[in-house]
């Protein structure tokens, strides 16, 4: 992904949608931007299709912006279909090695480090799904370093990860209660639109409200039932599990 200018954006929206479909649950990018909100925009806009087409109906892509040497980067995947994909973490810990900052041989010791799950030159993810020990010998002495492969090709060298980790160190995340998962639905009746979904649900590993939307719509001729989850998942900017879906629809009366 290469740009004449990082004052234009340059981007293929169709196909990286096209690229993303043919490979569920892998990033691909998909746009170069001249400045971080646009990048941020596009990303927040993706989940729910909202003005950009290429990626409807809602609820089938997911997408990141990262830093790019020149602008900021969009990434997107494919999530539509069964079964779910690994989350894509913020930072990775990693042992490198590390041999002093001396002009001299120092020896060689080993450092454990935390950086972004993103790749430096390119905003792809890295290979922090990748990450084995490597043990090697020097100066008589055994140790363990760390290695792995970036899907984007670029290679991790342990000096400048280590680099990476003293200038941009990466602030504590906020201490905060996570929401918990929806109530169970007892016994609804299968006649509903919540059973139809939960019916659905259980065949159908990792469905999505957007997914139960259309089954409400095109196959029940539930068009209201529809237009309730779909004006949720707006809300919620694309995020919501079909399961989910059907508490809500349960808990404002099926109607």
């Amino acid at each position: 992904m290469k740009s004449r200018s990082v004052y234009r954006a340059q981007y293929d929206h169709q196909a990286a949608a096209a690229k993303a479909r043919a490979r569920r649950g892998v990033w691909v990018a998909a746009a170069l931007y001249p400045a971080r909100e646009s990048a941020k925009g596009a990303a927040l806009r993706v989940p729910s299709a909202t003005g950009m087409p290429a990626y409807a109906p809602a609820g089938e892509f997911e997408a990141y912006a990262a830093r790019h040497p020149e602008g900021w980067s969009l990434w997107v995947r494919s999530v539509a279909g069964e079964g779910p994909v690994p989350d894509l973490p913020e930072t990775m810990t990693v042992r490198v090695t590390s041999r002093g900052d001396g002009p001299g041989y120092s020896g060689v010791g080993i450092v454990t480090v935390t950086v972004e799950a993103r790749c430096p030159m390119c905003g792809g993810p890295r290979g922090w799904d990748t990450v084995k020990p490597n043990r090697f010998a020097e100066d008589g002495e055994w140790y363990t370093a760390d290695t792995w492969e970036n899907p984007c090709g670029h290679l991790d060298l342990y000096p400048a990860v280590l680099q990476e980790s003293r200038l941009r160190p990466l602030p504590r995340p906020a201490t905060r209660e996570l929401p918990k998962p929806p109530p169970e639905i007892e016994a609804p009746d299968p006649s509903s639109p919540a059973g139809i979904i939960l019916a659905a649900a259980q065949g159908w590993r990792g469905m999505h409200a957007a997914q139960a939307a259309r089954l409400l719509d095109e196959v029940h001729g539930l068009t209201v039932e529809a237009e309730r989850i779909r004006a949720e998942l707006r809300v919620r900017k694309g995020h919501m599990s079909a399961k989910a879906a059907a508490y809500l629809l349960h808990c404002w009366g099926d109607s």
